[in-house]
């Protein structure tokens, strides 16, 4: 496959791939939401994922169509699961002006997560390298690497609280009759340009600051915010911002485990020959 093509086949695997899930899920959160539908939605999302997972890694052991069909039904799933917990999550929100210091925190938080060392997502991602690929929505890339064919696979991952909290902010929005039909005309695709990023150049980036940001700014003029809230926000602000710093500066943990201790393996001063 040419370069050329494989550019284009990358932009279109993004559209289709993640487009699709994301105008999914926007348009279930303008749904009626109850705390039983909701919870619904999390129990079997969660079930039918779980399943797909433990077929695939004790089941099905050789890649084929198969296994394709079955990690397909576990994506399903994930964006079930996904809008169920963002919209038991949304019902907790009693006030639309909470939307704003949830937004500004969970940017930060996302940012802390994802480029500070000690970030859960940096730690995850060194330490349990098949754990997202299990679990998040996989976005397929193309190679140029076989001439004939090219070659599929997935490129990138998104993680469940991107699409979680997508969906609690977008059915908070529909709550409380703020712009969310403006909010998914941009946020939708200011995200697939931002994946489309990530897939290709392999870079690690927070999701969530671009989902509060579009939040944010499409629907700035319905925050009527009291000098208490006001004051309250930046309070909030200041304490996200300050974590993201102080994550920046602090040094990776590395763990170093004595060869001796290891599976199968006899150090120089492990007992040889003992049962």
């Amino acid at each position: 496959m040419p370069r050329w093509a494989v550019a284009i086949t990358n932009v279109l695997f993004c559209e289709i791939f993640l487009g699709v899930p994301l105008l999914a899920l926007c348009f279930a959160a303008q749904d009626r939401w109850t705390p039983k539908t909701a919870l619904s939605f999390l129990v079997s999302g969660v079930v039918v994922q779980g399943l797909c997972v433990y077929i695939i890694k004790s089941v099905l052991h050789e890649a084929g169509l198969p296994i394709e069909i079955v990690g397909a039904i576990g994506q399903i799933g994930l964006m079930v699961w996904c809008v169920g917990l963002g919209a038991l999550l949304a019902m907790l929100i009693k006030d639309q002006n909470l939307v704003l210091p949830i937004a500004i925190f969970l940017a930060c938080l996302d940012m802390f997560l994802v480029f500070s060392p000690v970030g859960v997502t940096q730690v995850a991602l060194k330490q349990m390298p098949g754990l997202l690929p299990s679990f998040g929505a996989a976005i397929p890339v193309a190679s140029s690497n076989n001439p004939l064919t090219g070659r599929v696979s997935a490129g990138s991952f998104a993680g469940p609280a991107d699409f979680m909290f997508l969906a609690m902010f977008m059915v908070t929005l529909n709550r409380f009759k703020m712009q969310i039909h403006r909010t998914m005309m941009v946020v939708i695709p200011v995200l697939l340009v931002y994946m489309l990023l990530v897939g290709l150049f392999k870079w690690s980036l927070p999701a969530l600051l671009p989902i509060g940001a579009c939040v944010l700014i499409v629907n700035w003029k319905e925050f009527k915010l009291s000098k208490e809230e006001k004051y309250s926000t930046a309070l909030v602000a200041v304490l996200g911002l300050g974590l993201f710093t102080w994550g920046m500066f602090q040094k990776p943990r590395v763990v170093i485990i004595d060869p001796s201790q290891r599976a199968g393996v006899q150090g120089p001063g492990a007992p040889r020959g003992s049962k």
